[in-house]
This record gives structure tokens, C-alpha cells and sequence, in this order.
């Protein structure tokens, strides 16, 4: 808009520039009778002024050319802009084409969208129906579960409180045995009681046992512990007693003793459970510890005691000479560190077959003879004393 003023205005001025020129020129051509090209000078003042008029337009529309694009391609582009303006308006088509085809396409996906938001509507409807019956079943489920862990746990509670009721059945059947034979032994003890049976005298040996050396104080009650329940075992065998029954009693004291004997000791220990007084038959066996040092004090083949028969002449017979020396072994092996039964006092026996060869041997040999006691294996502290006797000449 700008631009069209501008030219307005120049091309206006330049008119009359050119109107006032012309006329300038004509007149003063025309005054000094000029002439050109062998022309009358009226002819002259004429083309003079066609010319400058000529001229003048050419200026003028080289100055709007130098100061104005739009002029100088209104001149000199007019084709090309003509061109320009034809390939923009084939162009401006196909973008017109390309927009009713978009357009068509768009109004295509709509109706597509449309459709597919009405099909998601309803899969949305769907879906809330399948979630709605769905929680309704896992509703139902659930009853059903509880339902049936109620009933497993029921059945549970049903065949624990059987499994229970057998077991107390059977706890009760194994009691009602336990007491039928605790009745019959109470009976018996009372039988044994009203008798006054004593099974076992004060100081009569119940077991014995060697121990190692060198034990702590756990080591020497555990020890005890075993030689208690090995004595309580025996009792019950020979009474005849239920294996679960405790016949053996103990003071703490008495067992404190004999665990500080035992501790730390340098020397194997021989260890005797003998009664600690007359045990009755159903009463508990109250017992005492009897301990000693555990030595080798014969070897096997080692003389115990030897003597000449002649010895014993003021007895009456071989018999009782032969008796008199097994109680001088029996002395003397005592005298050694044997320990003697607490009740009969002797360390060992001689078989009726060997004390029957002694005296034959002795009878076939003139009766004047040498007697040697010898050992038939090693002999410790408890015994007992196995001796061969062997008999020689003089």
C-alpha cells in the first residue's frame, strides 16, 4: 500500500516535471529558431520536445526502477512473475486437492473414532459387568473358602480330639497295668514285710565298677550316675522288678563324697555300691560307696603264699590242713590289698574238683609236701584270688 502511494506521488511529479520542462524547452527552441536535421525550426521545437519528454520518462522510470523491486519487476519480471503465479496457483490447487482428500480422510477417521470410542464405551460396560460378577465370585469364593476351612478345621478338631481320646485311652490302659503291677508288688512287699525278708545285709556289695583317672568333677558324677544305673538294672533282673522302677536311694551328701574321691585322682579307682543297711524286700536300697586305689598286686604265675604241709600237723586230717592253708592264701592275699567279701570275709574259692585233686595229689606223694599257691591270672584289688595249688615233694 505504501509502495503504490510512493509511485503515485513520483509518477505525478514527474509528469509535471516533465509537462514544465518540455514546455521550457519547446519555448526557448522554438525562440531561437534552432533547426535540426535540415527541419523548419517549428519541426524542430517539436522533436526537441517529443525527445526531452522521451528522455524525461526514462528517467523517471529509471528512478523508480533504482528506488522500487515492485517497479523494476513490474518492468523487467513480468513473465517471470507471471510464471511464479501460475506454478504457486497449480501448487495452491494441489494443496487445495490435498486438503479436501485430508479433509475426506479426516471425516473418515472420525467416523472410525467414533466408532471405536462407542465400541471401547461398550467393552467399558462389558468390563464393568465381567468386574462386578467377578467380585460377586470371589465374594462367593470366599465364603466357600471360609466355609471349608471351617470344615477342615472341624474335621482337624475332630481327629485331633480322636487322635487325644486314643491316646488317653492308651495312657490309661499302660496306667491301670502300671498299677495292677505296682499292686501285686505292694502286695508282695507286704507278704515280704509281714515276713521281715531282708534281700540284702548292711555292707554286702551291690556291684562294682573300675573308673579311669584324671576326671573332672562332671566326669566323677557321671561315672557314679552309670554305676547307680547299672546297680539299679541288676536289682531289678534280680527282683524281678519293672525296668522303669528306682530301687536305688542315695544320700547327696554320700555322692558329693564320693565325686571329690574320684576327682583328679592319679590312680584307677575301685568303686563298691554296698548297702548302706538291711535292705527289705520293697523298700528302697538305700546304698553307700565303697572306693579304693586299683592296683595289680599279682601277676599271672606269681606265688600268693607257699608253705610246707608239715605246717599244719595239729590238725586232724589232710582235709582240714589243706583248708587251714586256703585260709592263710586268703590272709595273706588280704594282708596284699585284696579286698574281702564285707560278709564272708574270704577273696576268692576253690572248687570242690580241684580241693578233691589236691588231696589226692598230696595222698600219692607220701603226704610230706611242699603247698604253693600261684595265680591264675592278674589279680587286682577287688579279686577275687583265682590260685592253682601246686603240690610237690620234699
Amino acid at each position: 500500500m505504501g509502495i503504490g502511494i510512493l509511485i503515485f506521488c513520483v509518477l505525478a511529479v514527474m509528469g509535471g516535471l516533465i509537462a514544465f520542462l518540455g514546455d521550457k524547452i519547446g519555448s526557448k527552441v522554438g525562440k531561437k529558431r534552432i533547426s535540426l536535421f535540415g527541419m523548419r525550426p517549428k519541426h524542430t521545437s517539436i522533436l526537441v520536445t517529443v525527445l526531452t519528454g522521451i528522455m524525461i520518462a526514462a528517467m523517471t522510470i529509471g528512478v523508480l526502477s533504482a528506488l522500487s523491486e515492485n517497479v523494476r519487476t513490474a518492468l523487467f519480471g513480468m513473465e517471470q512473475l507471471q510464471g511464479e503465479l501460475s506454478r504457486l496457483g497449480s501448487e495452491v490447487q494441489q494443496k487445495n486437492a490435498e486438503l479436501e482428500r485430508s479433509k475426506a480422510q479426516l471425516a473418515e477417521q472420525t467416523t472410525e473414532y467414533n466408532h471405536m470410542t462407542e465400541r471401547v464405551r461398550e467393552t467399558n460396560t462389558q468390563l464393568a459387568l465381567a468386574q462386578e460378577q467377578e467380585s460377586y465370585m470371589r465374594a462367593q469364593l470366599q465364603v466357600v473358602e471360609d466355609a471349608y476351612r471351617k470344615a477342615q478345621a472341624d474335621v482337624h478338631a475332630s481327629a485331633e480330639e480322636i487322635a487325644q481320646l486314643e491316646a488317653m485311652r492308651g495312657e490309661l490302659t499302660e496306667n491301670i497295668q502300671k498299677l495292677d503291677a505296682e499292686a501285686e508288688r505292694l502286695r508282695t512287699n507286704i507278704v515280704s514285710l509281714r515276713e521281715g525278708q531282708v534281700i540284702f545285709r548292711v555292707g554286702q556289695i551291690l556291684s562294682s565298677a573300675v573308673v579311669e583317672s584324671h576326671l573332672n568333677a562332671d566326669q566323677a558324677r557321671q561315672v557314679l550316675a552309670n554305676v547307680l544305673n547299672d546297680t539299679n538294672r541288676r536289682l531289678q533282673k534280680q527282683l524281678n522288678t519293672q525296668e522303669d522302677t528306682t530301687l536305688i536311694r542315695v544320700l547327696p551328701a554320700t555322692l558329693e563324697k564320693a565325686s571329690a574321691e574320684l576327682q583328679n585322682s592319679a590312680q584307677k579307682k575301685l568303686v563298691r555300691v554296698v548297702a548302706a543297711g538291711n535292705i527289705i524286700y520293697g523298700e528302697p536300697a538305700w546304698v553307700d560307696f565303697v572306693i579304693h586305689d586299683d592296683l595289680l598286686l599279682y601277676r599271672q604265675g606269681e606265688t600268693v603264699y607257699a608253705t610246707d604241709l608239715s605246717a599244719y600237723n595239729g590238725r586232724a586230717n589232710v582235709e582240714m590242713r589243706v583248708l587251714q592253708f586256703l585260709q592263710d592264701v586268703n590272709q595273706h592275699a588280704t594282708q596284699k590289698g585284696v579286698l574281702p567279701d564285707p560278709l564272708t570275709g574270704t577273696v576268692g574259692q576253690v572248687d570242690g574238683l580241684q580241693l578233691f585233686n589236691t588231696i589226692q595229689e598230696i595222698a600219692a606223694k607220701g603226704g610230706d609236701v611242699n603247698l604253693r599257691a600261684v595265680a591264675k591270672q592278674d589279680i587286682y584289688t577287688e579279686g577275687p584270688v583265682r590260685i592253682d595249688i601246686i603240690v610237690t615233694a620234699k
